[in-house]
């Protein structure tokens, strides 16, 4: 009988978005396997995530390559560098930024941004969408508090509270990433109040790919039905597997094995796994391939 190895904590996203039910799916696809090794899940953020890999609350967490970059770097948000940050790989889920919005809000999202009575929501503090809308915010030169001052309302719940406020009038718009397709976003076309699925302008995609290394794309027609019938300009960033450099080579070999050896049921896991490439997944990657990662990688003869 093969010897259990420590159980690890597997930090996903909020309940009601892509990554929790994703990561949910994938931790019971690989505590399925014949292993040794048995993940937990617990809800977090992207931003949260890498700070509690960090200090050894968890082992293993969902964040995207643009926040992962920073953290490494000790780049804004984060104060110094966290030195203990690998990776299993990237590419796992490209997440678009999506706007929700009210058919009676305004369609100048600038307009609606920098004028009174904007009421917008975003997912939670400590996540990497909420560090984003941040930053969405700071391009049009204005803060949280003077959109509060001009009347407006910043609402920072999880994507099931904000989709329910939406329908309810709470806001007029909703901003996050999540993966493709994603439950949260598709309840919006079933709520009692319309809603639709908006472009971000030229000019911000422009500036997000530019200033913070998001990628330019489109969210195709039909992706959503009920809430777009043409493609949706927007900018993506890419899911990463983050995992403490403390987790021994051989429960990150054990991982990232299972990982890729299930590599063609990623898709029946969630449609956003599809476009996996193992073959490319640990280049180009934000932090360092975890040593023992990095050997599953060769030994299933992925990596030369």
């Amino acid at each position: 009988m093969t010897e259990q190895m420590a159980p690890l904590t597997w930090l996903g996203g909020n309940p009601g978005d892509g990554w929790y039910e994703l990561t949910e799916r994938l931790v019971e696809l690989l505590n399925g396997q014949e292993s040794p090794i048995r993940l937990s899940l617990v809800a977090g953020g992207g931003e949260e995530n890498l700070t509690k890999i960090q200090d050894g609350e968890a082992e293993l967490g969902m964040s995207i390559d643009v926040v992962v970059s920073s953290a490494i770097n000790g780049g804004p948000p984060f104060d110094v560098p966290l030195s203990k940050l690998t990776v299993l790989g990237t590419g796992w889920s490209p997440l678009p930024y999506n706007l929700l919005r009210s058919p009676s809000a305004p369609d100048d999202l600038a307009a609606a941004i920098t004028g009174g009575g904007l009421r917008i929501g975003a997912p939670p503090r400590d996540t990497t969408d909420e560090l984003m809308f941040q930053r969405v915010v700071a391009y049009y030169a204005t803060t949280y508090d003077e959109i509060a001052d001009r009347g407006g309302r910043v609402l920072l719940e999880d994507y099931d509270a904000l989709i329910a406020a939406l329908d309810a009038g709470e806001v007029d718009y909703v901003f996050g990433a999540t993966t493709l397709p994603a439950p949260s976003i598709a309840k919006a076309a079933h709520g009692q109040r319309k809603a639709e699925l908006a472009a971000l302008p030229e000019d911000l995609i422009d500036h997000l790919v530019r200033r913070y290394g998001c990628s330019r794309g489109v969210i195709p027609a039909g992706t959503y039905p009920g809430l777009h019938t043409t493609d949706l300009a927007t900018c993506f960033v890419q899911t990463v597997f983050v995992v403490s450099a403390d987790v021994p080579d051989t429960a990150a070999y054990e991982v990232t094995s299972l990982l890729l050896a299930n590599s063609a049921d990623l898709p029946e896991v969630h449609p956003s796994l599809a476009g996996f490439n193992p073959y490319t997944a640990w280049r180009n990657v934000p932090a360092p391939v975890h040593p023992g990662a990095a050997h599953a990688y060769r030994d299933l003869g992925f990596m030369d």
